[in-house]
């Protein structure tokens, strides 16, 4: 429209991108007007509004002459040997930087002088394109980078689906092998137990086969007891562990868990301790779970301290709704308090461990949370370990059936 408007031989739009030199973006020329010599003319004002960053005019005015530099000398020579009498360009700035810019070239100086505003009217909206052209580029390279981690998103996605459902079908085959286990070995095992206490109570056997059928018998209740833990363990991890709350007396539970460990502590030579306060109260919990726990982290205690050691357990309720429950050993302290109860491997039990496998420690761990209590552990210095035990007086509601 400026071009038809004020009848100039040329406008030439010139860009830039990412610091670089100005480019020819676009060019407008009369019909009667060598396009070549437009582009030749208009490269060299744009070189030199590039160089100088601010409006250059030549031709238009006569005092410039005065005051001409060798730059302008150069473009109005230029515009000479093309025949064209004047010339102008005017920058395009986008935050605070030049951008683009317009050269505009014709024969009459009048008119261009004329066109001048119109001219730098235009460069405005071409800013404004401009910038908008950088927002939608960055906007599409967003947009691209959020296509890119949508699909990386999708694909971890379905590789954690494929995972979960692996483990799916893990626990489920693993169910099933401890199923038919549990049922293949309780048969042969019961039989086994069964035989080896009507030789113990109603036959004649020398003191060698005696020995002998004890230790059958003692062997088979062990590979019971493991039989179980791993039932239970299972259980536990797939979220099938009930809980059956009833009101009973903690000090009571606390007694017969002591008494139940004596045979232990005794073949072991060491003593057990087992104090309460007077005002320890009844509780709401699973006295079954409760049982277990406390005999598994008795036993471990008592595996824990030398010959001649002495393992104290001590009962507390520091507050209304909790109550604590500290098992002391005098054992060697342990190399890394936080894998006590993450082994590494569970190794065959010994007859000095008979009652107590690293097993059933993990699982009197887990049973720890499912009532709704905590376990901290603490290095008594030289020698020693100190297991704190905390569980709700009355079932909260993440214990609750």
């Amino acid at each position: 429209m400026v071009l038809t408007r004020w009848d100039l031989c040329c406008i030439v739009i010139y860009l830039r991108d990412d610091g670089g030199p100005l480019r020819e973006s676009a060019i407008h020329t009369h019909e009667h007007f060598d396009e070549a010599k437009a582009r030749k003319v208009s490269a060299q004002f744009a070189a030199a509004l590039q160089r100088e960053g601010r409006e250059l005019r030549a031709g238009l005015d006569e005092n410039e002459v005065t005051k001409s530099t060798e730059q302008m000398n150069t473009l109005r020579g230029s515009l000479e040997e093309m025949g064209i009498r004047a010339g102008v360009a005017v920058p395009i700035h986008s935050r605070g930087s030049l951008v683009g810019g317009l050269v505009a070239l014709s024969v009459f100086p009048e008119r261009l002088q004329a066109a001048l505003n119109g001219i730098r009217f235009i460069a405005a909206p071409v800013e404004i394109g401009v910038g908008n052209a950088h927002r939608a580029a960055a906007m599409r390279d967003q947009h691209q980078r959020i296509e890119q981690l949508v699909d990386q998103l999708q694909q971890r996605s379905n590789a954690l689906e494929a995972a979960n459902l692996e483990l799916r079908h893990v626990a489920h085959y693993r169910s099933l092998f401890l199923a038919r286990m549990s049922h293949e070995l309780r048969t042969p095992l019961t039989s086994i137990l069964g035989f080896a206490e009507i030789l113990l109570d109603h036959e004649e056997m020398s003191e060698c086969q005696r020995r002998f059928c004890n230790k059958i018998q003692a062997s088979g209740l062990q590979l019971q007891s493991s039989l179980n833990q791993l039932v239970d363990l299972s259980r536990i991890e797939g979220g099938q562990s009930e809980l059956f709350l009833h009101e009973f007396s903690l000090r009571q539970v606390l007694r017969d868990s002591c008494a139940a460990v004596e045979r232990l502590a005794h073949k072991q030579g060491v003593e057990i301790a087992c104090e309460s306060d007077t005002d320890l109260p009844s509780i709401v919990s699973d006295e079954g779970k409760l049982r277990l726990v406390l005999y598994n982290f008795f036993a471990h205690a008592i595996g824990r301290s030398p010959e001649g050691g002495t393992t104290r357990v001590h009962a507390q309720s520091p507050s209304q709704s909790r109550f604590q429950i500290s098992i002391e050993d005098d054992g060697p302290p342990p190399l890394n308090l936080s894998h006590i109860f993450e082994p590494v491997s569970i190794n065959a039990p010994t007859e000095s461990a008979a009652t107590m496998t690293e097993l059933g420690l993990v699982i009197a761990r887990r049973l720890i949370d499912v009532l709704g209590g905590a376990v901290t552990t603490e290095s008594l210095g030289p020698s020693g370990l100190r297991v704190l035990l905390e569980l709700p007086i009355r079932p909260t509601e993440s214990t609750q059936p």
